[in-house]
């Protein structure tokens, strides 16, 4: 004769059948991220790959060019000794102005990278202050929303609670006390946090928060200028220093022919 169960021990089908819906979709969550995870690790696998073959075939290809190289740059150290031997021995006394001109113009490149990278700190930190600036808009643009959204989320309150009561009654109405305790609770809770504020206090919070709001707007608006100023500012003085770096050959030739002009050959 199996023993008997009491009410407390019998399975109710509906939550077990909810308890086993729960797991499924945790399960299905799991297998999710699992799959998320070997999808993962098939691209890095199939871009290591790839790397690992772009590395060997670049040392293979560097090694069959790489006697030609040494070979290149033996005959270019050799023209190098020879020319710097000759110009040395011919060069006298207009060195010194040469050397000289060099010297100022890679001073003066000097400066300027060294102006452009103190900029560069500037721009930084305007950076960080517009973007400070913005986080703060949007912190004031959540106050202000909040402010504006409170009669709707009083009226959700409202709502809730005439829900509440309705099935409160329903619950009295079958005797059912247990039901009937939870639902009182609940009520309890949703009206200690549900307050009704006076007309002028609502105005007064949202003249406020729209006031902070757009002083923050206008911060922020100011930090964005001064960040797109100096941002155009950089980029003018990096294309200076680039071109003044790139043209450096030809502006010291060009300096050095008007120090010492070659004769025009008949």
């Amino acid at each position: 004769m199996s023993p008997s169960r009491s009410d407390n021990d019998l399975v109710d089908p509906n939550e077990r059948l909810r308890q086993l819906k729960l797991e499924l979709t945790q399960q299905e969550a799991k297998l999710s991220h699992i799959g998320k995870q070997r999808d993962e690790l098939k691209t890095d696998i199939d871009d290591l790959e790839k790397t690992v073959n772009e590395v060997k075939q670049t040392l293979t290809d560097y090694g069959n060019g790489w006697k030609q190289l040494e070979t290149t740059l033996q005959g270019l150290q050799y023209f190098f000794d020879q020319k710097n031997k000759m110009v040395m021995a011919a060069i006298g006394d207009k060195r010194e102005p040469i050397d000289e001109r060099i010297h100022q113009y890679d001073h003066e490149t000097e400066r300027m990278r060294d102006k452009l990278e103190e900029l560069g700190e500037v721009l930084a930190a305007a950076k960080a202050e517009s973007e400070e600036a913005d986080r703060n808009q949007a912190a004031r643009q959540q106050d202000y929303d909040a402010a504006k959204g409170y009669p709707a989320r009083l009226q959700d309150r409202l709502k809730q609670l005439d829900g509440l009561r309705g099935d409160i009654t329903k619950a009295d109405d079958a005797t059912d006390i247990a039901t009937m305790y939870f639902l009182v609770v609940e009520f309890k809770h949703t009206l200690d946090h549900t307050h009704v504020k006076g007309q002028h206090q609502l105005a007064a919070e949202l003249m406020e928060e729209l006031s902070e709001l757009e002083a923050a707007k206008e911060h922020a608006r100011g930090r964005k200028a001064a960040w797109n100023a100096l941002q155009d500012e950089y980029t003018a003085q990096k294309a200076n220093l680039d071109a003044r770096m790139a043209a450096r050959r030809q502006k010291l030739l060009d300096i050095i022919h008007s120090l010492y002009p070659v004769a025009t050959q008949q």
